[in-house]
């Protein structure tokens, strides 16, 4: 959502959204626009340390909805969890067009980019980033949120190294029946198998099994399952068996190991809850403070 250039540059075609001057355009996706933002009542001199995310005007009337819907569950998400790995919201206008949100701007990378920037990276800075996403998400479970859109495009890493965790739009609250486009590949390769059903319900358990896929790849370069569509990796996940962990990264600390196959369950009734992954998280952490083991990205 925030990922590219850090630069302030002012630009000369600004434009007013509400109480916001708009600067350059962050990325442009098949359901949002985002933009980095100031408040309209500073200068040209002053940066643009917000971003705003607008419904891409373009969309069908058919899909109009689904957009709203979506923006509207991210801003009662980012309202509602306050932790500091959670991006926040600041303001919104959901009841009349423009229709948008606000939202900090975070400089740094996703998880996506820097594993594909770095080579190797030690274990213990995976567990640590692994640790920091079971901490934003078990935040929005404590406050009835399910994510179900965890993928590494969604975790920010700070120049410190801080997870933010975005991409709030696809979460609904735990029970609730839920409505997925499932139209990105590579979010499918993070999704519950249980997801592709059509008469899903939002279960805190699907996103246990998003952050064993998420520590999976990172750990040994593919996802638990693979394809060329969201149907072939729908397929794979409910029928196929995913290569053994341990077989795949041999450098993988047996608890880790174990943690893992566990969330990647088939059935979301046997994965622990991700109150007890991020106690796991926390103990295997602390125990390879220290660990030199490089790991091959």
């Amino acid at each position: 959502m925030h990922l590219k250039s850090d630069t302030n540059s002012p630009v000369s075609d600004e434009r007013i959204v509400s109480y916001w001057k708009l600067g350059k355009p962050v990325t442009a996706g098949r359901w949002y626009n985002i933009f980095r933002a100031k408040p309209k009542s500073l200068g040209a001199e002053s940066p643009c340390d917000y971003v705003v995310k607008m419904i891409n005007p373009h969309l069908r009337t058919n899909q109009l909805q689904h957009a709203l819907d979506r923006l509207g569950r991210e801003a009662i998400a980012t309202e509602q969890i306050v932790h500091n790995n959670v991006i926040r919201l600041l303001d919104a206008e959901l009841d009349r067009a423009p229709f948008f949100l606000v939202q900090p701007w975070m400089p740094g990378s996703s998880f996506d980019r820097f594993q594909s920037a770095t080579p190797q990276t030690t274990l213990n800075r995976l567990v640590w980033v692994a640790r920091q996403v079971a901490e934003a998400i078990h935040a929005g479970h404590e406050k009835g949120r399910v994510h179900l859109g965890l993928d590494p495009s969604h975790v920010l890493l700070g120049r410190t190294g801080r997870v933010t965790m975005i991409g709030w739009s696809q979460s609904h609250p735990n029970g609730a029946l839920a409505w997925m486009p499932h139209d990105r590949v590579q979010m499918a390769m993070y999704t519950a198998p249980e997801c592709f059903q059509t008469s899903y319900r939002a279960d805190f358990a699907s996103d246990v099994y998003s952050l064993g896929a998420l520590i999976y790849k990172s750990l040994c370069r593919r996802a638990p399952f693979e394809g060329q569509s969201v149907k072939a990796i729908a397929e794979a996940a409910t029928k196929s068996m995913t290569v053994d962990l341990m077989i795949k990264q041999p450098a993988c600390p047996p608890a880790l190991y174990r943690l893992v196959r566990k969330m990647l369950d088939r059935n979301p009734a046997k994965r622990p809850p991700m109150r007890l992954v991020l106690e796991s998280l926390i103990a295997i952490e602390i125990e390879h403070l220290c660990d030199p083991t490089l790991i091959t990205l």
